[in-house]
């Protein structure tokens, strides 16, 4: 399974009822990602948008998470 699978299949099992769910480093440690979180962010935005997915990543001006949103 990919980064972007993962990073998915994660959000799915824990998102909010407004569809956001927050990673942090270690969010991705426990998901065996061992990347930068920005890294990470960078390849799942990256494949979502080639994706054209219902998913966006934001990070909002945090620098220690970011968020993968359900987006309609």
């Amino acid at each position: 399974m990919g980064i972007t699978e993962k990073i998915l299949a994660d959000h799915a099992a824990r998102r909010d009822k407004d569809g956001i769910s927050w990673f942090t480093a270690q969010d991705l440690k426990r998901l065996g990602l061992h990347d930068h979180l920005f890294t990470v962010m960078q390849t799942v935005q990256h494949t979502l948008r080639l994706r054209k997915a219902h998913q966006v990543v934001e990070s909002e001006g945090c620098t220690d998470r970011w968020s993968l949103q359900d987006v309609h």
